[in-house]
């Protein structure tokens, strides 16, 4: 924590707010004993205390103990939302390279905000494709009690979902030997190493209906007969939910 000195009551309320990111509706609820709760909202952006993340989400500074978490940022930024794409790539060492902007689907028009904690880009998907291969992790910066807590957990794609969403507007690929070399070459992905769900790629392929993610899915499995994946028959494999 910063070494900065504070006066007792705004120290007391300031350390009282949340580590994460928190609306505007608990912060006025928090301050409602001012005479004047914006002015003070204002005074307390305006001296670093705390950091507006966009028009109505906020986070305490991390001078003061804030945990400035991009992913579970990006699931509160814009919403329904889940973290995919490059983002998700990366979260998952399918791709080598670091991802500065936080990408995501959501389930609503594309947007795009910039924050001072950086890029957050949202991509339409079709509400019927959007849930199937989405999971609930735990922030990095959490505590083990605070896993079901909405503020310390993030939405995010499995691997299998994170390649299929990537996968879907790829129009180079049109048939199965496209894919290893867009993988490999475009991705810069291993694929010697990659170990997928099959039901539950099988499920995505269903919802999606893309040529692309076709040709992936039945590459996948042309491909991994060696790897030892899930059995549905053994307690594995996917079972549908909704997040």
């Amino acid at each position: 924590m910063s070494n900065k000195t504070l006066h007792t009551g705004r120290k007391y309320i300031l350390l009282s707010l949340p580590d994460f990111p928190f609306d505007y509706n608990y912060l006025m609820w928090r301050l409602r004993s001012y005479r004047s709760p914006r002015d003070k909202i204002s005074r307390m952006i305006k001296n670093s205390e705390i950091i507006q993340i966009k028009k109505g989400l906020y986070l305490r500074s991390p001078d003061y103990g804030g945990r400035a978490d991009r992913k579970i940022m990006a699931n509160l930024i814009y919403g329904p939302s889940y973290i995919s794409l490059d983002s998700a790539l990366q979260y998952w060492g399918l791709i080598p390279e670091r991802v500065e902007a936080v990408t995501s689907i959501s389930n609503k028009r594309n947007k795009f905000y910039h924050t001072p904690f950086g890029i957050f880009s949202y991509r339409y998907l079709h509400p019927s494709k959007y849930y199937p291969g989405v999971l609930l992790e735990k922030s990095e910066t959490s505590g083990q009690r605070d896993f079901h807590n909405s503020q310390t957990a993030f939405l995010i794609a499995s691997k299998e979902k994170t390649l299929c969403d990537k996968l879907a507007n790829v129009k180079e690929i049109r048939n199965l030997k496209d894919v290893p070399d867009y993988l490999e070459k475009d991705l810069r992905a291993d694929t010697e190493d990659l170990q997928l769900d099959i039901p539950l790629l099988e499920h995505i392929e269903k919802v999606y209906k893309k040529k692309s993610v076709t040709a992936f899915v039945r590459w996948y499995k042309d491909n991994a007969v060696s790897l030892k994946l899930p059995s549905p028959e053994a307690g594995g494999g996917y079972k549908e939910e909704k997040c």
